[in-house]
């Protein structure tokens, strides 16, 4: 099956993209529940969280798929807060090189932030 996709603009693809995402949702069988040994990964993509009334909202922008958001329950949040806590404290910078920062690598680059705006 092929697509020709090379004269849709970008709000045209942002629907085609919208639109198969919930199709595949509906699909089975379903996405694998465990996440791949490996996979490409957006280096210090932007991010944006802010508090829900029991947990909080989770976005991250991926360069072709814009914003994914993910509502997170309160016990999540703490679990992920002890987890990248625990991270960073066994955290052993490596030598890189410029080369070596793409915009996809399998590692994610360590970036900073806060909390309500946009990083």
């Amino acid at each position: 099956m092929s697509f020709d996709v090379s004269q849709l603009s970008a709000a045209e693809l942002d629907e085609l993209i919208a639109r198969a995402a919930v199709r595949r949702a509906a699909l089975e069988p379903a996405p694998p529940a465990q996440p791949p040994e490996k996979a490409e990964a957006i280096v210090n993509p932007a991010w944006h969280t802010s508090p829900l009334p029991n947990g909080v909202l989770l976005m991250l922008r991926h360069p072709g798929l814009g914003w994914v958001a993910f509502a997170l329950p309160h016990e999540h949040r703490v679990h992920l807060a002890s987890l990248w806590l625990h991270q960073s404290l066994l955290f052993k910078p490596t030598e890189t090189t410029a080369e070596a920062a793409t915009p996809a690598a399998v590692v994610p680059d360590v970036g900073t932030g806060g909390s309500g705006t946009v990083h």
